[in-house]
């Protein structure tokens, strides 16, 4: 079972690491080919008189269910997309953090300064080679970091003397907790995906709805199609919305480390002073 996962989630994975076009392209052709193919059949197996005697009777139905399937996926996406926004804050937040933390080391003992400064520096560069390359992959990423315990480490190492480095020390405390609890977030959100049965959900009752469409008796079966086909190729774009962004930092909509690299060119420029 844990292998079927696995495997489900690379296919996943790969799907996102492809152009969005392309797949989005893909996934209109393929839900609207279904959704006319079924119109052809249910054409030849249920005639058309039969299904003006419950026309009525379809109308209401389909109004309640496409109410119910409309709150359904509207609760989805809003959720994919707060998963998507989170991402962003705790990466946002992070790299401040970061920033703010170098910005303040200058008020630190310069014994201890530049260690603390580099271990910061190293930091964020694996972020950025390493996490970030490794997230869009889909792989986990520890929730403990070398890097991060070395910035620590160093920092302990400091010993502040005059009121004013002690000031600074303390406010360094609060943005390594501040950086620790946004490094969290970040791979919180790495790894936050639908539920398989919210999916079934999804697409089980997508299907559901264009079944409805069948319902409805037309002496024009090159208008019917067209409708269907409309609303199929509607229905395919909510659905590859949702699909792209369940994972923040994979696929073109992902989540970029720009943030990060913002705070190394800063510091670059600043060394170069």
């Amino acid at each position: 079972m844990a292998g079927e996962r696995r495997g489900n989630k690379s296919l996943v994975i790969w799907l996102l690491q492809l152009p969005a076009p392309l797949v989005g392209f893909v996934v209109v052709i393929i839900t609207v080919g279904l959704a006319v193919t079924g119109l052809v059949v249910t054409r030849r197996v249920l005639p058309q008189a039969r299904l003006a005697g419950g026309n009525e009777v379809a109308g209401h139905v389909f109004n309640l269910a496409g109410v119910l399937y409309a709150v359904l996926v509207a609760f989805v996406v809003v959720v994919v997309w707060e998963q998507l926004n989170s991402a962003e804050d705790g990466t946002e937040a992070e790299a401040a953090a970061i920033s703010e933390l170098l910005r303040d080391s200058a008020g630190l003992p310069e014994a201890s300064r530049t260690a603390f400064q580099q271990s910061l520096i190293a930091y964020t560069n694996d972020v950025v080679d390493d996490e970030f390359p490794r997230m869009r992959q889909g792989d986990i990423i520890e929730q403990q970091s070398d890097h991060l315990t070395e910035v620590w480490q160093d920092f302990l190492q400091i010993q502040p003397a005059s009121q004013r480095e002690i000031s600074f020390y303390q406010e360094s405390i609060t943005r390594l907790d501040e950086l620790g609890h946004a490094r969290k977030t970040r791979i919180s959100g790495s790894q936050s995906e639908i539920p398989s049965e919210l999916w079934v959900l999804l697409l089980g009752g997508g299907a559901v709805m264009l079944m409805f469409t069948y319902m409805f008796p037309s002496s024009d079966v090159v208008v019917h199609g067209a409708l269907i086909a409309l609303a199929g190729s509607l229905l395919a774009f909510v659905l590859y919305l949702t699909f792209a962004m369940e994972h923040p930092f994979v696929g073109s909509i992902a989540v970029s480390p720009e943030e990060y690299q913002n705070v190394l060119d800063t510091w670059s420029q600043l060394a170069a002073k």
